[in-house]
């Protein structure tokens, strides 16, 4: 028996009467409550998966946010910045991005809709593709020290980031300041409204927001509360069984 039986089951209940033992369950009988408990099973596990897989989308913008922060602060430091104010920046910046990169896999590895978890790999891409379009900018990383290990995290060498800075002081703010706005722009781009980020965190917070109302009007039903147009939008039993039993599959 589908949902949609049931609740036509318990629809005929308010025009023929219903039994002693239904009465005693709200209306319902052994079947429809048997069907309404197995739909609601369904659709709290899609709850918890929805809800898992949001918190983990909000440690990814977090962690985003926390590159776009440090990319800003290299791509905004000028002729006056210190060797030492130079080098923390760099350290914050490859701390951040690791961070996000790391996040973006724990995301696009937690089970839930594959739309999300495409998303948060493309995040993961997109801030890599940022440090370098060409050889000469991966280059230009390699000489103040900046190299991809074999896990793929960000490295910094400080100490060839110390030699850069007193060969060609100029040329290494250059990169960093190119490397700051390249990988700013990427992460502003992520968290925007239609980025990866920000677009997936708006479909999943939908999402959650759908279940829990599916939640809210199967309980009102095993409390023997009719669905109707107003506290459902399907405006009718069949209707909204049908919509219920979709959705929650």
């Amino acid at each position: 028996m589908n949902i949609n039986d049931f609740v036509k089951a318990h629809a005929a209940t308010q025009y023929l009467g219903a039994s002693a033992s239904t009465q005693a369950t709200g209306g319902l009988s052994l079947v429809a409550q048997a069907g309404l408990k197995k739909a609601d099973q369904r659709i709290q596990a899609q709850v918890n998966t929805t809800t898992a897989q949001l918190s983990t989308f909000g440690k990814l913008q977090s962690a985003v946010s926390g590159t776009q922060i440090a990319a800003r602060g290299l791509g905004v430091l000028g002729s006056t910045s210190t060797a030492a104010a130079q080098k923390s920046a760099a350290s914050d910046f490859t701390s951040a991005f690791n961070t996000a990169l790391a996040s973006a896999k724990t995301s696009a590895a937690q089970p839930g809709e594959p739309a999300a978890a495409q998303s948060a790999s493309r995040t993961g891409n997109n801030l890599l593709r940022a440090l370098g379009a060409d050889s000469a900018a991966v280059d230009a990383l390699k000489k103040v020290g900046f190299s991809l290990n074999t896990g793929g995290s960000l490295v910094l060498d400080t100490k060839q980031l110390d030699a850069a800075q007193k060969a060609d002081p100029a040329a290494v703010r250059a990169t960093l300041n190119k490397l700051g706005q390249q990988v700013f722009s990427a992460a502003t781009q992520e968290l925007a409204g239609n980025g990866n980020v920000g677009l997936s965190l708006s479909t999943l917070n939908q999402r959650s927001g759908i279940l829990k109302s599916q939640q809210a009007t199967l309980s009102a039903l095993g409390q023997g509360a009719s669905p109707t147009q107003s506290n459902t939008g399907f405006g009718s039993w069949t209707n909204w069984g049908v919509s219920v039993y979709q959705q929650s599959r």
